[in-house]
């Protein structure tokens, strides 16, 4: 049976992963603008709006490459585990 695992949870798992994976691992896994900005939420502590302000992109953007970096770095995960 599958159970519905919430947005904290999943980017509690995907920050713990992400921690263990090795530096150069998450350099082949992601490309170097999906890595900047899950540093600079995740390791940084950064709001979306601060980043896009450090970036000089719009929130959009920032929000859209935080999403694709966590369903990159979770259908990779997943492959692992299985």
């Amino acid at each position: 049976m599958y159970r519905l695992v919430t947005t904290t949870e999943a980017t509690r798992v995907i920050r713990a992963r992400a921690r263990a994976m090795p530096s150069a691992a998450t350099r082949r896994l992601l490309r170097p603008m999906y890595r900047e900005v899950l540093e600079l939420h995740h390791y940084q502590d950064l709001k979306y709006r601060e980043i896009a302000e450090t970036l000089d992109v719009p929130i959009g953007t920032v929000m859209n490459r935080i999403f694709r970096a966590r369903k990159k770095m979770a259908a990779t995960i997943g492959k692992q585990a299985a």
